[in-house]
């Protein structure tokens, strides 16, 4: 029986409308995206480029844009005689930029494997390199190097850019490991300028010159004529980039103005010679310090200002506390019987005495409270004015200036510099002390003989060359010429000068002076030569008050007819023992005997050195 055949359904036909609306939506969906993004862009980029264009092209510059100072070259010091004294070496810093060798120069994204290869190497390569020519550790070196980032104040990560690695090496020493930096293809090492101060002849004029620390003048002319010395620094900047400086870029210099050139008075020969002897003596007698000095009369100008102890200027790290200074400005005492010559002078110059004039003086004389003795015994006798200079009688001294009115005598010692500053300009001088036009009669005795006001070792020079300059006062001197740094030198203005006393007067004091010499011929006198001198010695004041030890001194001036040289020597001991004649007066026929020849002054010919009456005969 056949079966019915069951008819066959035909399969459901698939609409295609669905999928083709899915994909056109999805189509729309994308055009709307990308032209979303599309607006973003466009608006970022007129911002850019229209709203922040110049702020964001002045931040783009600025990370490009590197400022430098240009130092300026240190003015150099010499001598009267061209010595120098103090100049600046040709010195650079070594300097790195690490973030540069972490990379090899690269941008990071545009290193290669063989630029992280070199850069994993560099740091201890170029270490080893840097070390073996400047002598710095290669492990602390390398350490510096490999430190391409650090944590700025905010906590963020940031490129190390700059760091140092040795400091001040020579020119010639850069040019060599540069070479070999080159040679190696290193990357991120460079060079900046760094002078270093070098003082050619070591501890002569040191106290004088002084010295540098931290690129400043600390001491002496270095901290007194600093801003003179150093000049202007210059400004430049530059394009760079992890390459280095952009060679086309925008680059921009502001020239540094060099330093002032400063030639000295001082004789730098004789300031050896003078320093060699002083600290020879000082040690000799078991002194603290010393004081020479050596002073041309008519002009002022000081040719040689020695100190001892003194230092390396090159190594003041090495110096005691103190030695740095300069004492001739610094330390102040009461000048003693030097101070006579400025007593008797000043009572000649106001028609008071004469040479020849005689008084009576007993062994003893009250001042104020205090009684006053000489250092010679005596009882009653009758001294000349030349008797109480070459003496040394205190009591001889009160006596006449006594007929001076207090406010007299301190006009003349003011006029003579006393109480008050020099125009040397040296730092830390002191002015000394002289009191006021109304002191009462016991101050006015005791500055008669020596006390009751302080001095500096360079005031008390300047007022006997005052007495040996025919009574004309002038300001004493130790810079000579300046000038632009390696051009000409121009002399300075001449030093204020003002007339103390008469000729006749100062004339009379020299030869009185001269008196003192022949007085102790074996000790002082030079053959040859006729010279003045005066010998001093005082206590010295504690800074608690009261009295440490004492001072012996001697000034002589040279030759009598006309002086032209002056010498002081001043030797500060912890105790009382030994006096000016004794502990000064070598060193101080040494330095005249040196001094004279080599100034060229002529030999006192054929000249009568009769002793004058010292007391009434």
């Amino acid at each position: 029986m056949t079966r019915p055949t069951t008819p066959r359904r035909k399969p459901a036909r698939v609409s295609g409308r669905a999928r083709m609306a899915a994909t056109a939506f999805r189509l729309r969906v994308l055009v709307l995206a990308v032209a979303i993004l599309f607006s973003v862009a466009a608006a970022r980029a007129v911002q850019i480029q229209v709203v922040s264009a110049e702020a964001m092209a002045s931040e783009a510059a600025q990370r490009m844009t590197v400022a430098r100072d240009v130092p300026a070259q240190r003015g150099t010091i010499t001598g009267r005689d061209g010595q120098v004294l103090a100049l600046t070496e040709a010195t650079v810093n070594v300097i790195a930029d690490p973030s540069m060798i972490a990379t090899n120069g690269k941008e990071p994204e545009a290193m290669r494997d063989s630029d992280r290869a070199k850069a994993a190497v560099a740091p201890t390569e170029m270490a080893a390199i840097i070390a073996a020519h400047t002598g710095a550790s290669a492990e602390e070196v390398e350490a510096k190097l490999r430190t391409a980032t650090t944590s700025n104040a905010k906590g963020e990560t940031v490129p190390v850019k700059y760091t140092i690695l040795a400091r001040q090496v020579r020119s010639s020493v850069w040019v060599e490991l540069n070479a070999a930096l080159n040679k190696g293809k290193y990357v991120g090492v460079f060079r900046e300028s760094n002078p270093k101060r070098v003082y050619p002849m070591g501890s002569v004029a040191s106290n004088i010159v002084g010295f540098m620390s931290e690129g400043k003048g600390r001491t002496g002319l270095e901290a007194a004529q600093e801003d003179a010395l150093a000049g202007t620094k210059g400004r430049e900047q530059f394009e760079t980039s992890p390459n280095g400086r952009i060679p086309l870029g925008n680059q921009t210099l502001t020239p540094a103005v060099d330093g002032k050139d400063f030639q000295l008075t001082i004789d730098a020969d004789l300031q050896w010679m003078v320093e060699r002897r002083l600290a020879e003596r000082v040690d000799e007698v078991g002194g603290n310090w010393g004081v020479a000095i050596v002073q041309d009369v008519e002009t002022g100008e000081l040719l040689s200002l020695a100190n001892y102890p003194s230092y390396d200027s090159n190594k003041p790290g090495d110096a005691a506390p103190g030695d740095t200074g300069n004492r001739a400005v610094t330390a102040m005492y009461e000048p003693g019987s030097v101070q006579k010559v400025l007593t008797l002078a000043s009572l000649l110059d106001a028609g008071l005495t004469t040479p020849d004039r005689t008084y009576a003086i007993k062994d003893t004389v009250k001042v104020g409270e205090h009684t006053v003795r000489d250092a010679f015994k005596h009882g009653d006798i009758d001294i000349t004015t030349r008797g109480i200079l070459v003496k040394s009688s205190n009591i001889g001294a009160i006596t006449a200036a006594r007929e001076l009115e207090p406010a007299q005598l301190r006009d003349y010692m003011a006029g003579f510099g006393l109480g008050q500053k020099t125009t040397l300009g040296l730092p830390g001088e002191q002015p000394g002390s002289l009191p006021g036009a109304g002191m009462p009669q016991f101050q006015a005795d005791s500055i008669a003989y020596g006390y009751g006001l302080s001095v500096t070792s360079l005031q008390m020079a300047s007022a006997i060359s005052a007495v040996a300059n025919d009574g004309v006062y002038t300001a004493p001197s130790i810079i000579k010429a300046t000038g632009d740094h390696g051009g000409p030198l121009v002399p300075v203005a001449a030093p204020e000068t003002h007339r103390v006393v008469s000729e006749e007067a100062a004339r009379a004091t020299v030869e009185m002076m001269e008196q003192r010499t022949l007085d102790s011929e074996a000790q002082l006198k030079i053959p040859g030569y006729r010279t003045g001198t005066k010998t001093g010695t005082a206590r010295l004041q504690a800074a608690t008050g009261g009295y440490a030890g004492q001072v012996a001194s001697i000034v002589g001036v040279a030759p009598v007819e006309d002086p032209q040289i002056l010498v002081y020597v001043l030797i500060a001991r912890p105790d009382t023992l030994g006096a000016g004649l004794g502990m000064a007066g070598p060193v101080y026929r040494d330095i005249m005997s040196l001094a004279l020849p080599r100034y060229g002054v002529q030999p006192s010919n054929d000249v009568d050195q009769a002793k004058l009456p010292l007391f009434k005969e």
